[in-house]
C-alpha cells in the first residue's frame, strides 16, 4: 500500500533524482525518491540477523568448518563482521554439532561490536529448524545469512531493493559458471518464477542462491513444521505463492563447502 504525498524540493536535487530513472529498475521520479528514502532508512529498520552455523560436512573430516581459520580468523567471523559493518547489531547464531567451539570463541559478541544470542540444538535437522526457533525473537524485517559464506554484498542496497519491491521474501542471487551444486533461480523481472535445488540436468539459469535472504516477519505464516530446507521446501513454496523476489549482485561471493572452496577463500579475503 502506498500513500500519496506532496513535497517541495530544490531544482538541483530533483535533477539528481531524475538521473536515477533508467526505465528498467527505476521507472519514475516517485520510484526514485522511494528508492532513496529506503536506502536512507536502512539503519533504522534492519537490525536483526539469523546466522546459520549448524550441521556437519564430511569434506572437513569432523572439523567445524565455520571455525576453520582463513588468514588468522574463523570463516564465521567474516560473516559477523560484514553484518556489523551495515549496523546489523542483533545477531542470532544457530549452532548444533559444534556449538561449544563457536560459543566459546564469539561469546556475547562484544568483541565484534554486536550482541550475539545463540539458538542451540544437539543435532542438525535442516535449516528450517533455526527459523522456527527464532520466530519469537523476531518482530521486524530480518536477514538470514549462511555462516560459511564470504561475500562483499551491499546489504543496504539489498534492503532498499527488498522494500522497493514490497514482497515478504528476497533471495540474493549471484552468477556461477557451474550451477549444478546450488539452488538455481529463474527470474521474470524481479520475481523468482522457478527455483530448483541442485538440479541434475536442464539447467536453465546460472543465477544461484547465495545463502543470503531478507524476510518480513510474515514469512513465518508460510513455514510449516513439515519443512526441512529453505532451498528445497520454503523457496519453491514461496515461488508458487508469487512471494519471492530475486536480488542480483556481482562481486565477491563464496560458499565454503569443500577443501577446494577453502583454498579459494585464502585468495579472496
Amino acid at each position: 500500500m502506498r500513500n500519496r504525498i506532496s513535497i517541495t524540493v530544490k531544482k538541483d536535487i530533483i535533477e539528481q533524482v531524475d538521473r536515477l530513472v533508467d526505465g528498467m529498475q527505476i521507472r519514475s521520479r516517485s520510484q526514485a525518491i522511494e528508492y532513496l528514502l529506503a536506502k536512507t532508512l536502512t539503519d533504522i529498520k534492519l537490525k536483526t540477523a539469523l546466522v546459520l552455523a549448524g550441521g556437519e560436512k564430511e569434506d572437513f573430516k569432523g572439523r567445524n568448518r565455520f571455525m576453520i581459520p582463513i588468514k588468522g580468523k574463523p570463516i564465521l567471523s567474516y560473516v559477523i563482521e560484514h553484518l556489523a559493518s551495515f549496523n546489523v547489531n542483533k545477531i542470532l547464531v544457530y549452532v548444533d554439532c559444534f556449538k561449544e567451539e563457536v560459543m566459546n570463541y564469539f561469546k556475547n559478541g562484544n568483541d565484534f561490536h554486536v550482541s550475539i544470542e545463540y539458538l542451540t540444538s544437539d543435532e542438525s535437522k535442516g535449516n528450517i529448524q533455526p527459523l522456527l526457533m527464532a520466530r519469537k525473537k523476531i518482530n521486524d524485517t530480518f536477514i538470514v545469512f549462511y555462516g560459511d559464506t564470504i561475500s562483499s554484498i551491499d546489504l543496504a542496497d539489498m534492503l532498499a531493493f527488498h522494500r522497493q519491491n514490497q514482497n515478504i521474501a528476497t533471495v540474493a542471487l549471484t552468477t556461477v559458471s557451474n550451477p549444478k551444486d546450488y539452488g538455481i533461480a529463474i527470474l521474470k523481472g524481479n520475481k523468482v518464477v522457478d527455483f530448483k535445488e541442485k538440479p541434475e540436468e536442464d539447467m536453465q539459469s546460472f543465477l544461484v542462491s547465495s545463502g543470503i535472504f531478507i524476510f518480513e516477519p510474515r514469512i513465518f505464516n508460510y513455514i510449516s513444521s513439515s519443512m526441512k530446507s529453505i532451498e528445497k521446501d520454503l523457496l519453491p513454496y514461496l515461488v508458487k505463492k508469487q512471494l519471492l523476489t530475486g536480488y542480483t549482485f556481482q562481486g565477491k561471493w563464496l560458499n565454503i563447502n569443500t577443501k577446494k572452496d577453502f583454498k579459494k577463500a585464502l585468495l579472496m579475503v
